[in-house]
């Protein structure tokens, strides 16, 4: 008699051979089948007998993968129609406006004035990219906090917080190549080890990692989308903790440290809260 492991072996070969299943969505499939045998096992059904009526609930190989095609090409606009994604979007344009008309006033004008101004510019847009991005997981926390995201949906969100992350990371990236040679061309040298270019340097290997971790299939849309809230704490760290290490802030230290430690502690119970079983928050929920 074969074992349960080699029932779902089989299965999955049947399944990735239709070549319309993702590896992600598979490996979701196959957790949903595993909790309807185990159930319906407890119920008094030996292991094969009961992955077969699972399997035959669950749908036919072609049907299952035709369908979550049809999810799949839809998904791919959903995302768009979500409304903290659109609020990211017209803040994102806001701020690029705003640096625009600020940055040059500020810094001056001329050669050295024009490579720093873009500078900001570049860092600026990035490091707060990096902060919508992480709004987006705090919406998707407080959301399944009160309703699960089916599968599609939450992978949908995952393609839009890696196309921001690139955003981010490039617009980051080119900010610190640019401080690098306007500090060659005022100071002499590329690279200090400030607490900023400290800060600097966190962030971009943050985006990094982010963007790394899209690609690792056992990482799920849901670790993904919740493990974005991490990046609000090492932007708060690396631009604002920086900023209170350099003393160039316009706000008393006192105050200044305990926002940002109270920023930092909210994001992390945010995390936290990201874990928690979905629909917590419900009434007449048992979590």
């Amino acid at each position: 008699m074969p074992s349960l492991k080699d029932l779902i072996s089989d299965w999955r070969n049947t399944m990735t051979a239709t070549g319309r299943v993702s590896g992600e969505t598979l490996d979701e499939l196959e957790n949903h089948l595993r909790e309807n045998v185990d159930q319906l096992v407890r119920s008094g059904m030996s292991e094969p007998e009961a992955f077969e009526r699972a399997v035959r609930e669950l749908g036919g190989a072609r049907t299952l993968a035709a369908e979550f095609q049809k999810l799949d090409e839809l998904a791919e606009l959903d995302p768009w129609s979500w409304w903290p994604v659109k609020a990211v979007i017209v803040v994102a344009g806001a701020l690029v406006l705003a640096v625009l008309l600020i940055a040059p006033a500020r810094f001056g004008s001329g050669r050295s004035g024009l490579l720093l101004v873009t500078h900001v510019f570049t860092v600026t847009l990035g490091y707060t990219g990096t902060f919508l991005i992480g709004a987006l997981g705090v919406c998707f926390v407080g959301q399944r906090c009160f309703t699960e995201f089916s599968p599609w949906r939450a992978r949908s969100l995952k393609r839009v917080t890696f196309l921001f992350g690139c955003i981010a990371a490039g617009l980051t990236a080119l900010g610190i190549i640019l401080g690098m040679i306007w500090a060659k061309a005022e100071w002499g040298r590329f690279w200090a080890w400030d607490a900023k270019e400290i800060g600097a340097l966190g962030i971009i290997t943050w985006l990094m990692c982010f963007l790394v971790a899209h690609r690792l299939r056992w990482l799920p849309a849901h670790g993904v989308l919740v493990m974005s809230i991490v990046g609000n704490v090492v932007v708060s760290l690396g631009w604002f903790g920086a900023n209170l290490m350099a003393g160039s802030h316009s706000y008393g230290t006192a105050k200044y440290s305990w926002f940002l430690l109270a920023a930092i502690i909210s994001n992390l119970a945010l995390f936290a809260a990201g874990f928690a079983p979905a629909g917590c928050l419900r009434p007449g929920s048992r979590c």
